[in-house]
C-alpha cells in the first residue's frame, strides 16, 4: 500500500456527488448484528478514505482490511497495520473498476464478491457494523437476477427477470433511505449476493434492457411480484395481500404444471389440524367434515359458513402454497397442493418454459400482468406520474444534502412490508 504524506481530503479522490449519482447503494447483511469483517481486494485498486480524509492513496490486489465494531468507533487494520479508530471507513474503487471480497468474520458468514466501492460505518443502534456497496445499476441488477433466478434459464427469461429487478428499483429506491442506502441485500428488498459469477448471460440480457420497467395504467410502475411456481394459476393480489391490483389477476398457467414446483404433499396430524382449527373458529362433530378442495385458486378454508385465511394456514404449517386440497386419512389430513410460492404475479418456472418455446420478453410479462405498458424510463420518466412524496434518487449515503440530479416517480403502490415477509424466504417475492 502507498500512504500519503499529509492531509487529502475526500475530493482529491475522485469521491464527488456526480460519481454517486450514478450508482445504487446496498446495505449488506443489513439483518446480521456484524461485529467484525474482513475487506479483501480481488482486482484494481482502492483508495481508502476514513472520516473524508484520505489515509492510504491506493491499497492493491491481495491487501486487505479488517474492520471491527468496537465502544468508541470502527477499529481498522490494514494489512496487520493498525491504522486507529474512525467513524467511518471508505474504499473507493479507482476507475470503477475494483472488485473486493466481504467476509463476516464476527458472526462468520460465506465470502461474497463485490464491485466497486464500500462503505462502512457503525450502525445507529449502536449493534454493529453499518455496510454499504455502492455500485453501478447493471452491476447490481445482474447481480439480483442471478441470485433470485439461477443461470440455467434462456436469455429472455433473464431479460424479464431483468424488467421486473429494475421496476423494483426503481419503485423502491429509497426503501432504506433512513438507514443511510437505497435497498438491503436480503428478502425485505431483493435477494442479492454480490457481483455476477456464473452467467454472462444474464449480464447481457441486463444490458440489453437498461432502462425498462413495466407501469400501470396510471403510469406508476407495478409491484413486480414473482414466485417459483403456481401450479396452473396464479393468483389475485388481494388474497394475499391487501390491496386489489388491477394488474396482478389471476391467469392460467399451463407452462409450469410439468415442472418440479408444481406438486407437493404433507401429511399433518388430524388432532392438530382439528385443534387450529378449532381456535379459528371452525369446530365440526365429523372429521371428514375438515375436507376441501380447490378446483380454482380460493382466499379461504371454509367448512360450512365458517372460513380461514389460505395464508395464515399456510404460515402456520409452513406450507410451499396455499393452493391445496385436504383430505381426511385416518388419523391424519393430507394436503395435496400445487405450486411453490404466494402465487401472484410472474410464475418463474412458466416464464422459464415460454422463454425455452421461444416467446419474448414483452409476451411473457403482458402474459402475468395485466393492464401494463413496458416502456424505458431512460426515455420516458418525464411523463411518469411525479409526487414529491415518493422521490427516487441516487443519493451518497454519508452525506445530507440533495444530490443535482433527483428524479420523481410514484411508488405509492406496495405491498405491505410486514404481509410480504412472511412468505419471501421462499417464494422470492
Amino acid at each position: 500500500m502507498r500512504l500519503l504524506c499529509g492531509i487529502a481530503t475526500i475530493a482529491t479522490c475522485l469521491f464527488s456527488l456526480s460519481l454517486c449519482a450514478q450508482k445504487v447503494s446496498v446495505g449488506l447483511f443489513f439483518d446480521v448484528p456484524v461485529k467484525a469483517a474482513t475487506f479483501a481486494v480481488q482486482s484494481g485498486s482502492y483508495a481508502i478514505i476514513v472520516d473524508d480524509t484520505l489515509l492510504v492513496a491506493a491499497i492493491d490486489r491481495g491487501a486487505s482490511m479488517q474492520l471491527s465494531h468496537s465502544s468508541s468507533g470502527l477499529r481498522l487494520r490494514i494489512s496487520g497495520d493498525n491504522m486507529g479508530v474512525f467513524s467511518s471507513v471508505k474504499a473507493v474503487g479507482m476507475g470503477d473498476e475494483g472488485v473486493f471480497s466481504l467476509t463476516c468474520t464476527n458472526p462468520m458468514s460465506p465470502s461474497y464478491s463485490y464491485a466497486q466501492h464500500a462503505f462502512i460505518r457503525s450502525a445507529d443502534d449502536g449493534s454493529g457494523l453499518l455496510i454499504v456497496n455502492q455500485l453501478n445499476e447493471n452491476f447490481y441488477l445482474s447481480g439480483v437476477v442471478e441470485a433470485e433466478a439461477g443461470c440455467s434459464a434462456r436469455s429472455e427469461f433473464f431479460k424479464t427477470q431483468a424488467i421486473l429487478s429494475r421496476t423494483y428499483l426503481y419503485a423502491h429506491f429509497n426503501r432504506h433511505a433512513k438507514n443511510g442506502f437505497n435497498l438491503c441485500d436480503g428478502v425485505h428488498c431483493q435477494a442479492y449476493k454480490g457481483l455476477l459469477t456464473r452467467c454472462r448471460r444474464i449480464r447481457t440480457a441486463v444490458n440489453e434492457t437498461e432502462g425498462t420497467i413495466v407501469i400501470d395504467m396510471k403510469k406508476r410502475p407495478i409491484t413486480p411480484s414473482f414466485h417459483a411456481n403456481c401450479g396452473g394459476q396464479t393468483c389475485h393480489s388481494e388474497n394475499v395481500w391487501r390491496e386489489k391490483l388491477p394488474y396482478l389477476r389471476s391467469v392460467k398457467d399451463d407452462y409450469c404444471k410439468q415442472q418440479p414446483g408444481a406438486r407437493w404433499q404433507k401429511r399433518i396430524a388430524l388432532s392438530e389440524w382439528r385443534d387450529y382449527m378449532s381456535r379459528n373458529g371452525i369446530r365440526v362433530k365429523n372429521p371428514m367434515q375438515l375436507e376441501f378442495a380447490q378446483l380454482s385458486r380460493k382466499k379461504y378454508y371454509e367448512v360450512g359458513e365458517k372460513k380461514v385465511e389460505l395464508t395464515k394456514i399456510r404460515q402456520r404449517f409452513g406450507l410451499r402454497s396455499t393452493f391445496f386440497d385436504v383430505r381426511v386419512a385416518g388419523s391424519d389430513v393430507v394436503l395435496t397442493g400445487k405450486g411453490y410460492g404466494h402465487g401472484v404475479g410472474m410464475c418463474q418456472e412458466g416464464a422459464i418454459q415460454m422463454a425455452e418455446q421461444g416467446l419474448k420478453c414483452e409476451n411473457i410479462l403482458q402474459r402475468y400482468y395485466k393492464n401494463t405498458r413496458i416502456v424505458n424510463f431512460n426515455q420516458a420518466h418525464s411523463t411518469l406520474a411525479m409526487q414529491q412524496d415518493s422521490t427516487l434518487f441516487l443519493f451518497n449515503p454519508w452525506r445530507n444534502e440533495t444530490p443535482d440530479t433527483t428524479i420523481f416517480i410514484d411508488s405509492t403502490v406496495s405491498v405491505d412490508s410486514s404481509e410480504q415477509q412472511a412468505f419471501t424466504q421462499e417464494d422470492v417475492h
